[in-house]
């Protein structure tokens, strides 16, 4: 991708942590104006889900340095407490030498001091409901999550796509989604993790939602779904 002849129109950030504190993701989504997208993520082994919302904004930031924005950029976020920090309350903290209205140390200063030093003009932060069905958060929150998790969706299923040569963009969304939704299914399945039902939900899509529904083992595609527990699923590669 060239940096100087594509002009970024978007970006999406999302985090996620697996007991907060525990295993941490982060996820980023950088839209340009020739329909083409950039994805960035990874994964801390102890974090919190604040540390991991902060970072998914500081490396989305500094990526954006690379590229050419267009006016009144939007990094849209589903977290409030990266929004009110980044628009308001770091104006106060740096007034009381980063110190909190009630003089304790501000929590996860370091990252707070990353993303002020990363500060783009006429960057606009934008809120936007989780799990609502927007398409760009949709995407940032199964990275983070996948990372969160062991998985490194951007690392993998990215590169192996980069071979795939497609003449229509919505064909290729279609496809990538199919593509992506596989790998995913396949690392489950190797790694044995158990899912609930919200999580199958979100990670198979809205034609699963009547089987998952009714707690009863089914076949999706190469796939085996399997009750367990009364409460989880397991996945199996019905090929294998």
């Amino acid at each position: 991708m060239n940096s100087q002849q594509n002009i970024a129109i978007e970006a999406a950030t999302d985090g996620a942590c697996s007991g907060n504190p525990g295993p941490g993701g982060w996820g980023g989504l950088i839209i340009f104006n020739d329909n083409s997208e950039l994805e960035i993520g990874g994964s801390e082994e102890n974090t919190t889900n604040n540390r991991m919302e902060l970072t998914a904004a500081i490396k989305t930031l500094e990526k954006l340095k690379d590229f050419q924005l267009k006016e009144n950029f939007k990094l849209r976020t589903d977290s409030k407490y990266v929004i009110e920090g980044y628009t308001k309350w770091i104006i106060n903290w740096k007034r009381n030498g980063w110190k909190t209205s009630a003089g304790k140390s501000v929590q996860n200063l370091d990252l707070w001091q990353k993303i002020d030093n990363l500060r783009i003009k006429g960057l606009v932060m934008e809120f936007v409901k989780g799990h609502s069905g927007d398409k760009q958060n949709e995407r940032v929150d199964l990275i983070a999550t996948s990372y969160s998790k062991g998985i490194p969706l951007v690392g993998e299923v990215k590169k192996s796509f980069e071979a795939i040569d497609f003449s229509k963009k919505k064909e290729t969304n279609k496809i990538q989604k199919l593509f992506s939704k596989n790998e995913l299914l396949e690392q489950f399945a190797q790694k044995k993790y158990f899912l609930n039902s919200s999580e199958l939900n979100e990670l198979l899509g809205e034609e699963s939602y009547i089987l998952v529904e009714k707690y009863e083992l089914f076949e999706w595609r190469n796939w085996r779904l399997i009750p367990k527990n009364q409460k989880y699923w397991i996945i199996e590669n019905i090929n294998t």
